[in-house]
């Protein structure tokens, strides 16, 4: 080919594809770019589904991250809900056994006080208690809105340890409301045993035995122990008398503690 013929063939060529380029650029005006659009949709929608896809894989991506910190969020504010639940009924329970102490703090000639039970013994029935109390005595009396306790057995300035009446160390002197009936109990650890019950004087099971109040120590009319047995002994003057603490220790979060000053 001469070169004046490939120098024509050349811009021939420039024309057409600037020619072609104009025409489409046109035809997105005109009517019959209606047709063009038509034949190039599959093409298009090819070339966009990837960018539909990661746009989609974005948006389900940020949802997720976001339903996850709404999940944490929500956790967190259940529990805390639970907790502040599980305190106020704490609360309600401990007020409950405040106000039920006060009735037991109007016994005349002692000075009470409530104190706090911070630990348990690890024998099954608790047989001795920490208390957090200030300036308890030895042999202070240790009650619940129930009944009697314990005395405290040692103190210092912000503690007391306390002997309940399941220790067998401890006895305490009994009687029956209306009776002149007199006995002793006394702890085996799990139970309680009532001393010096004569058998024409026997109390009948459910029964509750109450501090007499002999001996000085512990204020009188306490409820101490419920008769569970009597069992006559044979050929004896005594019967073996069996019973339950009316106290219930091992559940109590706030105790009174009895002081008798003039006994000090």
């Amino acid at each position: 080919m001469k070169p004046g013929r490939k120098s024509r063939f050349k811009n021939a060529y420039v024309w057409w594809v600037v020619l072609f380029i104009f025409v489409i650029g046109v035809s997105f005006k005109l009517p019959v770019g209606q047709h063009l659009n038509i034949a190039l949709a599959p093409f298009i929608k090819v070339m966009q589904t990837p960018a539909r896809w990661y746009q989609d894989f974005s948006l389900w991506f940020e949802s997720a991250e976001a339903l996850q910190a709404d999940y944490r969020t929500l956790k967190l504010k259940t529990e805390q809900q639970d907790a502040l639940s599980q305190e106020l009924q704490v609360l309600q329970t401990e007020n409950t056994q405040l106000r039920q102490l006060l009735h037991i703090t109007q016994t005349e000639g002692y000075v009470w006080r409530v104190a706090k039970v911070i630990s348990r013994g690890q024998e099954k029935n608790s047989q001795h208690l920490m208390l957090q109390i200030e300036s308890a005595q030895e042999d202070d009396v240790i009650v619940s809105h129930e009944g009697l306790v314990g005395l405290v057995d040692k103190a210092d300035k912000t503690y007391a340890v306390v002997r309940t009446i399941l220790d067998a160390s401890l006895a305490v002197p009994v009687t029956m409301f209306g009776s002149n009936l007199a006995g002793l109990v006394r702890g085996d650890g799990q139970h309680l045993l009532v001393d010096f019950i004569p058998l024409n004087k026997v109390p009948k099971v459910g029964d509750i035995l109450i501090t007499s109040g002999a001996g000085g120590i512990f204020p009188a009319g306490l409820p101490v122990a419920k008769v569970e047995k009597v069992r006559a002994i044979e050929g004896g003057i005594f019967a073996e008398v069996f019973a339950s603490p009316v106290a219930f220790w091992q559940r109590e979060a706030w105790l009174a503690v009895a002081n008798r000053p003039d006994a000090k």
